[in-house]
């Protein structure tokens, strides 16, 4: 067999799955219930779970908007990023460059806000909802964030001039009860990345040859500090772009040297025992751009040497996408990132959520769908309760992957509810959804 159809057959393997490809509505521009949105969301591309919330809320509004007119205006402003969005919506307009003083630097962005119907937004996006809201008298909608604490002053003032404003987890939508908001719907719908389903089915099957690894037989783990080092990534990469203090480093790096070793120790654990019992590889895999820098002090290089070889690293940094082809094929993923699992279950597969204190309570939301017995609080729990869950996944797998279906199918029932919602804010009809 020769490579290249050795890697169409791969390919075929690596996109097949439980899951439908991405739907593309048909086109209804001129249909009198047409309507256009101004998306307000993408602030990083140094974080595939960033991009997931993008191509998430795409998916999701192809699907149940599928008339509507979609341009987009991220933060994110990477040609891959672009080639991305071209590649799986090709009607979607991307619209460029920030706010300086109030003001739009390109002309195009305030003749997007004019021609908008309505603004949604997302996380990191006030800003830009606020101009377009206040600027043009346009309604706007917020979807999947956080609110750490009860909104107050000019945030409860945004919060209750919305149309609806859906947070990402039960927490966040206590937040918005306790203030009492007067916006007219509210609650929680899970986060957008719960409906991404890019793929990139040619680059995860060479990746996966040119390493070994088989459909259902690696596992992937995903390490991450307690808070991320934003100092240390290109400007490009991230939304924090302002420079940071001497001191903001050196307090960041102590509470990251206090916890790393203890942390990726319970992940180690996994990694040994899952090699042991099942003489597969594991693969050393990113969610930000600089996880690659921790692969070998904190996962590879304190594992014992029987294991090492079995061990296989991803270094370059990769679009989500190929990330989410590669969890497709992957028998679990382990993480200590959020976003990473989120990306596995929309592809059918079993992921462990390894949670740390400092990543805020969005981890909230993998008790609200029922995953309670797969998110590990990381301080309180002992890497052998991590291995025997992970060994009981492998040992019924269909069992686990029953489990993960009913999780998914209480996703999609909020999914459609409050997609429901945003037609009727958008003012198109519900008939036929």
């Amino acid at each position: 067999m020769n490579r290249r159809h050795h890697l169409k057959q791969l390919a075929r393997l690596a996109g097949g799955g439980l899951l439908p490809r991405i739907g593309r509505g048909e086109s209804n521009a001129e249909s009198s219930d047409a309507r256009t949105i101004l998306l307000c969301t993408g602030i990083q591309f140094g974080n595939i779970g960033d991009v997931g919330h993008v191509t998430g809320i795409l998916n999701l509004l192809n699907t149940w908007l599928p008339e509507a007119r979609i341009i987009l205006w991220p933060v994110i402003d990477v040609p891959d990023f672009d080639d991305l969005i071209a590649q799986n919506w090709p009607d979607v307009e991307i619209v460029h460059r920030d706010l300086i003083d109030g003001k739009p630097e390109n002309p195009r962005i305030e003749a997007a806000a004019r021609e908008a119907d309505f603004v949604i937004g997302g996380h990191g996006e006030g800003a830009k909802i606020r101009w377009a809201a206040t600027s043009f008298d346009k309604p706007y909608g917020i979807i999947r964030v956080t609110v750490s604490r009860p909104p107050t002053g000019s945030t409860k003032e945004f919060v209750d001039r919305a149309s609806f404003y859906f947070t990402r987890e039960t927490a966040s939508a206590e937040n918005l009860k306790a203030s009492q908001t007067s916006c007219p719907v509210y609650g929680f719908a899970p986060d957008a990345t719960f409906g991404s389903n890019v793929q990139d089915p040619l680059r995860a099957a060479a990746f996966m040859e040119a390493h070994g690894l088989e459909h259902r037989k690696f596992l992937c783990v995903v390490p991450r500090l307690r808070v991320t080092p934003y100092y240390r990534i290109a400007p490009s990469m991230k939304h924090h772009k302002e420079p940071w203090t001497p001191e903001r480093i050196r307090e960041v790096d102590e509470l990251n040297d206090r916890h790393k070793e203890e942390d990726h120790s319970k992940a180690r654990a996994t990694v040994v025992a899952y090699i042991r019992r099942t003489g597969n590889p594991v693969l050393l895999c990113p969610e930000m751009v600089h996880n690659m820098e921790l692969f070998d002090e904190l996962l590879y290089d304190p594992l014992p040497d029987d294991i090492k070889p079995k061990v296989v690293k991803h270094t370059a940094f990769w679009r989500t996408d190929e990330a989410s082809t590669v969890y497709r094929n992957a028998a679990a993923v382990i993480s200590l990132e959020c976003h990473s699992p989120i990306l596995a279950y929309m592809q059918g597969t079993p992921a462990f959520y390894l949670r740390q204190p400092e990543d805020t309570i969005k981890g909230q939301m993998y008790y609200d769908i029922g995953l309670s017995d797969w998110v590990f609080e990381i301080e309180e729990t002992a890497p052998q309760a991590i291995v025997d869950r992970l060994m009981d996944v492998v040992n019924d797998y269909e069992r686990a992957r029953k489990k993960l279906e009913r999780s998914m199918d209480y996703v999609r029932a909020l999914q459609r509810k409050c997609l429901m919602e945003i037609r009727t804010a958008v003012g198109l009809k519900n008939d036929g959804f």
